[in-house]
Parts: structure tokens; sequence; C-alpha cells
């Protein structure tokens, strides 16, 4: 009888150790606790450290210790710099105490793109120029690389070619617990005879949980490098939303260079995902390359002129087919108009410039632009947007006044 309880429990510690062996398996809880790059992992208070590893092999090195004693206009440049195989994934710049304005020249340029898919020698001796209008925060940037891939260097952040890890210590850990549960139930299994056939039962339950155990303790390794258009954290090396609406500008000034097809679509997304009354979504969008009806449209519009220099200009525009009927049918205005602000702000994260040059509610140049653009009656133009690469960089204006600012009821201010 005491040994049929013995043998009971042992079951259901055996049982226990099954459990336990999925759940630490399928949590990933102890992966790659004894893996080759185990020493050139340096933790130094946590996440601060130079350099850690995410598990997918990737190692990230941070500059905020090696190069904290480099300066852009504001301060230092901390930058996160993702490797694998030995090779630059992405470069990341992190949050800063640079002018937001000028910093978001450099992330709407490639300057943090230079270095993708490059060794530490070769990203050492690549030669890379600096950005205009942000040329301290450029320089930071560069120097920081160089001190990471310095480091790279001297830690020889290789990674061996074995295309799979195996957790001695997990699967030995778990092997043994089953190993003396397995012995413990043959033992008290030959105490009695009729108990034979848990015996073969629980044997081979064990072995199944072996050959388990023993697959889920290899840990395979991708060794291709990461495509650098998935995102791998958090933060993307684009301009945030909040730099772009703070950074954006009237441009009136444009380089004699077409904007990419891919853009121009981005740009259109980008105006068609405003809110809209009723979802009603009344616009449309005339998109511009002709020089002769750019040249005809800056022409017409006193505050359009500059359209005539434009490689291509934008016609935002409400179509009142589409318009809520009834006393909401000049909803369409305030739809247009939130599609164009996301077109600028969307203009600015993509590097380009843009200026709105109004057409409705005057009459007159509402007439003029449905002639040029042959418009039927029911299409109304709102605006005019010249796009294009800036040939200048004016800074933003600071429109942040607080007393333009009332809380819950209007007050005078004196």
């Amino acid at each position: 009888m005491k040994a049929s309880k013995a043998q009971s429990i042992i079951s259901l510690i055996t049982c226990f150790f099954l459990i336990l062996a999925v759940t630490i398996c399928k949590e990933n809880k102890f992966r790659n606790i004894l893996s080759e790059n185990e020493n050139t992992t340096e933790k130094q208070g946590g996440n601060t450290g130079i350099l850690r590893q995410a598990d997918d092999g990737v190692q990230i090195i941070s500059t905020r210790q090696i190069a904290g004693d480099i300066n852009g206009y504001g301060g230092s440049v901390p930058l996160e710099i993702y490797m694998k195989d030995n090779r630059i994934i992405k470069v990341v710049a992190l949050e800063n105490s640079e002018t937001p304005s000028y910093f978001a020249k450099v992330r709407n340029s490639n300057l943090l793109q230079q270095w993708d898919n490059l060794s530490p020698e070769e990203a050492l001796n690549k030669e890379v120029d600096g950005i205009s209008g942000a040329t301290e925060s450029a320089a930071a940037i560069i120097q920081s690389v160089q001190k990471a891939m310095e480091y790279a260097e001297a830690h020889s952040l290789e990674e061996t070619d074995a295309s799979f890890s195996f957790d001695w210590i997990l699967f030995l850990g778990l092997l043994a617990g089953i190993a003396v549960c397995t012995l413990a139930i043959t033992y008290f299994s030959k105490q009695q005879p009729r108990a034979q056939t848990m015996q073969y039962v629980l044997n081979f339950f064990n072995l199944a949980l072996v050959i388990v155990v023993t697959a889920l303790s290899i840990q395979p390794k991708n060794n291709q490098v990461i495509n650098k258009e998935e995102p791998i954290m958090t933060q993307d090396n684009k301009s945030t939303v909040l730099e772009s609406i703070h950074a954006r500008t009237s441009i009136r000034s444009y380089l004699p260079k077409e904007v990419e097809e891919e853009k121009v679509e981005q740009l259109l997304r980008a105006a068609m995902a405003a809110p809209t009354a009723t979802n009603k979504q009344p616009w449309a969008f005339i998109v511009i390359k002709e020089k002769e009806v750019l040249n005809e449209l800056g022409s017409t519009l006193p505050y359009a002129k500059i359209a005539k220099e434009a490689p291509l200009a934008i016609v935002v525009c409400g179509d009142l087919t589409k318009a809520i009927s009834g006393a909401g049918s000049d909803y369409w205005v305030q739809d247009a108009s939130a599609a164009t602000e996301n077109l600028l702000l969307a203009a600015q994260g993509l590097g380009l410039g843009a200026v709105w040059t109004g057409v409705y509610p005057i009459k007159e140049r509402v007439k003029e632009v449905q002639k040029i653009l042959h418009l039927p009656e029911y299409i109304i133009p709102l605006n005019v947007v010249p796009v294009g690469y800036p040939a200048e960089n004016p800074l933003p204006k600071d429109k942040w006044k607080p007393e333009n600012v009332h809380y819950n009821r209007w007050k005078e201010i004196r």
C-alpha cells in the first residue's frame, strides 16, 4: 500500500516535470543561457551598457558611454547601432538635446543609412558628408559611429557559423528530474507486479518527454541579416509626428529635381487619411506635373507664382457630389483642409517642401482654376499646393502663445 502511494506521488512529480519542461521551453525563459556570445555582453546598469544582444542574435551597440564626449549643437547625440553577422543593419538616433527643427533635417536625410550593411572596417573607412543646415549634429553622428565601430572591432562582434545552439543547463536539469522519477517508478513497480502496465505507460510517457525537451532545448539561429525595412525597435529613424509638425514651414523655392512617384503616392495617401465628417470623403486631388499647366496657374493666382518653379503641384478640391446634403454641405471645406494639412506634414516627413496657396472662397480664383484644369462645376478647388525638394531652409516660426488658450470657459485676458 505504501509502495502504491509512493508510486502515485512520484507519478505526479513526473507530470509536474512535464508541465515545467513545456512551460519553460515554450516561454523561452532560459534561452541562450550558454550562448557563445555571453562574454561579449557588457551589462552596466541594465540596458544602459555599451553592448547588449537581442533574442534574435542582433547585437546593439549604444554610444551613450563610448561617445559621451562627442557633442552636436545642443549636446551629445546618442545612437544605437544594430549589427548582425558583423554587419550594420541600421543606425538609430535616440532622443537628444538638439534643436528639433535642425535635427529633423538629419532624420529626413539619408545620413543614418550611410553605414547600412557595412562591416566595422568598411564603416571606419567610409567617408560620409555632413548635412547642410545641421552640420554639428551630423558631425556628432559621424564621429559617434566611428567610435562604435572602433569598439566593435576591438571586441570582435562576429558570430560563429553554428546554425543552432543547445541549452545544456535546461536540457540536463529536466532530463535529470525525469530520470530520477523514472527510476523511482520502476523500483516501486517491482514491488507491485500488477502495476507493470502502468510502468510501461509511464516509461513511454517519459521517453516522449525526453524527445520533446531535447527538441525544445535546441535554439535555432537566423543567420540572415534582418531586413532593414522591418522595425526592430519602437523608435523609428524617421522624423516623428511631433518633429514634423514643429519643423514644418512654408517652402517657396525648389531644387530642379523631380519628386519620385512613390513619394507622390505617399503624399496622397496621407491626405486621404484625414478625418472627414460622416466619412463622406468629399475630396478630389489634381496632380500637376506639366510645365505648361504649372506656369498657367502661377501666372493666374497671385500667391501661387512659385508653382512655375515647382516640379509638382497638387490641387486639393471639394467634390460637392460627395458632400453632406443640407445644413452640413459646407463641411467639405473642413474635410479638404484637414487633407491639405496631412499632405503638408507628409511632405515635411519625406524631406520635401510645400506651401498652401489659397483659391476658395474667392470666386474669381475658383473660376480661373476650374477653367485651367477643366474642372466641372461640382469640383471646387480649395487650394494649390506646390511641392518639391527645398532649395531654402527657413526656420519654422514659433507660434505658441499661452494667451490664446482658455480653460473650461472664455476669460478676458487684460
